[in-house]
């Protein structure tokens, strides 16, 4: 793949990457469970709309919605089974891509009629699966097959998503040259920006010091269209833009599990504002842009805070039932236990197969798939970056002789301290090696074959290593994790521990949803224009409430300055770092439990939501009557108990009820 000629990294072909270790255990779950058995998932999934000419849109939320809806799950699919190695599930997500490239029309535009005038977000992200099968394969004609459909008709900007397909004509423009395609990117990127210019994610909005509200995944999906414009174009501004309306973000709306709060539209960051599943997958596919086109180190660590936390926080750990929206502090979470304004007494907090919109169940397919593809970076000097620390392994040719060469990271990160790359030449070749010095790691070190590397290792930079590699040569980083004290609104505080969010791990009550309260809210919703459809229930795939069952409501006794008093236990019997019964490790914290702090009760509540009255769809506030539990938010002035006891922490991941931000006691 070819570096567009303003960015400073870039992603190596996904031929090359293989998974390892947790990671391979973590896309084999996917793969078993919902990314493998999608159509538990609900309409519009087990039904083809990229693979068929003849899409089922009949009662669906748009004519475009059921194609984005299935375009997530083919792209999240075809990269986790080609990386899993499962054949299977590799080849039902190509036949659609196939499908679709093959029967494109006369002038090459890809897709139903019905998106040729408008909405053509759903192309941005099915394209994002052709490219993945291109790099795959190394095929051209996936590549012209995308060129013709863009020169098939002009471009539309109907509504803000469709400026989206600047990322993928720059993509083509990168790997083709053809002049052409940059500048239809360039032409779509500023008709977005003149039409929409008080956009979250205009350039001129990023550059200002306006709060983002935006619906998150918009945001993200647009907002990084800006750092792949400056990569290609070299505009400073446009960088200048994206950094700064990131900074914003982080500084806004950033919480405890990494990710920021998008529900759905960017808000707090409390203890109980949340995010959308949905955006771990765009936020941290916008982050790596905003790498490639600066180099900088703490936009991979902020990447792998989101995959190492927010990512398995969302989930049953077989991979089996997701969030729509999820949490930092989540006490209770049932079919009426979703405490935000939106959609609030609603399920959508819930751990279960479907929800009622379905981006989300297939948005959750790409996430970790995609993080894998981003672990390897090529830098500008012709060398290779370790971007990401995962376990897994990197095939490439470097240097002047395109020498094959193989790199393996042996780790088990971020479940252990340090990550050992064997660096496997086919014949003695030179060439530059890049390591990720973590922003949060002041004590890091590093080896080759043994030898202590003489040279300050700065937090938040990438350390080159340039070298005449041989084969059996080892490079160990030493990244010793350091415990941090975050604090939050409220008088809040959470602990950190190197990458992970640590968190207090709440016993469940675990029941099954006998009510189907997904199928009850679309009903609701819909009302008559509700299309019954074929539902396909696994026993294996029940969605889930969850009551406490051990105490949650503690303050911690910890400050800055009590850090270094806190044990860390390593568990070396760990199999499965996302078990929380045998969990990585635990951190023993003092605490004291906080008196009146209790779920929140309700029988008549305000949501924000949509409905259908009188044969017209809705959105707006309602009042609602039921029996409703909510997590609470912190207590204002807490009552502590006199007895201090000691609670243990483990990581964020492995938690599905938890209590993460406490009042500090």
């Amino acid at each position: 793949m070819k570096m567009l000629p303003f960015a400073v990294l870039h992603p190596t072909p996904l031929r090359g990457i293989r998974p390892a270790g947790w990671t391979q255990d973590f896309l084999e779950r996917q793969a078993n469970g919902l990314t493998g058995n999608v159509e538990v998932s609900g309409y519009p999934y087990g039904y083809k709309f990229w693979g068929t000419q003849q899409g089922d849109t009949k009662g669906s939320i748009a004519a475009w919605w059921p194609y984005e809806q299935t375009a997530y799950w083919i792209d999240g699919a075809l990269k986790c089974g080609y990386l899993a190695g499962d054949a299977g599930l590799y080849q039902k997500a190509l036949e659609e891509v196939d499908f679709a490239v093959e029967h494109a029309a006369v002038d090459g535009f890809i897709g139903p009629d019905s998106l040729r005038e408008k909405d053509r977000w759903p192309h941005a992200v099915f394209f994002r699966a052709v490219l993945a099968q291109y790099e795959i394969t190394g095929d051209r004609r996936y590549l012209e097959a995308l060129i013709r459909h863009y020169r098939s008709s002009p471009h539309p900007m109907g509504w803000d998503r469709d400026v989206t397909g600047v990322e993928i004509l720059l993509y083509l423009y990168q790997e083709s040259g053809e002049a052409d395609l940059l500048a239809m990117a360039e032409d779509l990127y500023e008709r977005f920006n003149k039409q929409w210019p008080r956009h979250d994610s205009a350039v001129g909005t990023m550059l200002s010091e306006k709060k983002q509200t935006e619906h998150g995944v918009t945001f993200n999906e647009i907002a990084k269209l800006a750092a792949m414009m400056y990569c290609a174009a070299g505009k400073k501004r446009y960088l200048e833009a994206v950094v700064h309306g990131y900074e914003k973000l982080e500084r806004n709306a950033m919480l405890a599990d990494g990710l920021h709060s998008c529900s759905e539209h960017i808000k707090g960051k409390t203890a109980r504002d949340m995010h959308e599943t949905c955006d771990i997958t765009d936020h941290t596919w916008a982050l790596a842009y905003l790498l490639q086109a600066t180099g900088e180190a703490r936009y991979a660590d902020r990447i792998e805070q989101v995959i190492f936390n927010a990512l398995p926080g969302s989930i049953t750990k077989d991979f089996r039932a997701l969030q729509y929206l999820s949490c930092p502090n989540q006490v209770v979470v049932t079919g009426t236990s979703n405490h935000n304004l939106f959609m609030r007494g609603m399920n959508w907090m819930s751990y279960r197969p479907d929800h009622e919109v379905q981006c989300c169940p297939g948005n959750l397919h790409r996430a970790m798939p995609n993080f894998l593809s981003k672990m390897w970076m090529r830098t500008a000097d012709g060398g290779v970056a370790a971007a990401l620390y995962a376990p897994g392994s990197l095939k490439i040719s470097l240097g002047e002789a395109e020498t094959p060469v193989t790199i393996t990271a042996n780790t088990r990160y971020p479940y252990q301290q340090s990550v050992e790359f064997a660096v496997e030449p086919a014949q003695p070749v030179t060439f530059t090696f890049s390591l990720r010095i973590p922003g949060w790691c002041g004590g890091a070190s590093l080896s080759v074959n043994g030898q202590p590397v003489q040279a300050a290792l700065t937090p938040g930079s990438f350390h080159p290593l340039r070298r005449e590699w041989q084969a059996g040569d080892v490079v160990r980083l030493e990244l010793p994790f350091e415990l941090a004290l975050q604090r939050w609104p409220s008088d809040g505080v959470s602990l950190t521990y190197g990458p992970l969010t640590l968190a207090l791990p709440i016993k469940a009550k675990a029941e099954i949803d006998a009510l189907d309260t997904t199928t009850l809210q679309q009903k609701m919703a819909l009302a008559e224009n509700y299309q019954p459809r074929p539902v396909v229930k696994k026993p294996d795939f029940p969605g889930w409430d969850l009551y406490p069952e051990s105490s949650w409501n503690y303050a911690l006794c910890v400050d800055e300055a009590g850090l270094k008093d806190l044990k860390v236990d390593w568990n070396d019997a760990c199999v499965d770092p996302l078990d929380a019964a045998n969990p990585a490790l635990k951190v023993r914290v003092k605490a004291r439990r906080v008196k009146g702090w209790r779920i929140v009760h309700s029988h008549r509540i305000l949501q924000s939501g949509h409905w259908t009255e009188k044969g017209q769809f809705r959105r707006g506030l309602r009042i609602l009557q039921g029996d409703f539990k909510f997590t609470p938010p912190l207590p204002k002035r807490p009552r502590l108990a006199d007895e201090v006891q000691e609670i243990e922490l483990i990581p964020y991941g492995a938690t599905l009820l938890r209590v993460t931000v406490f009042p500090q006691g």
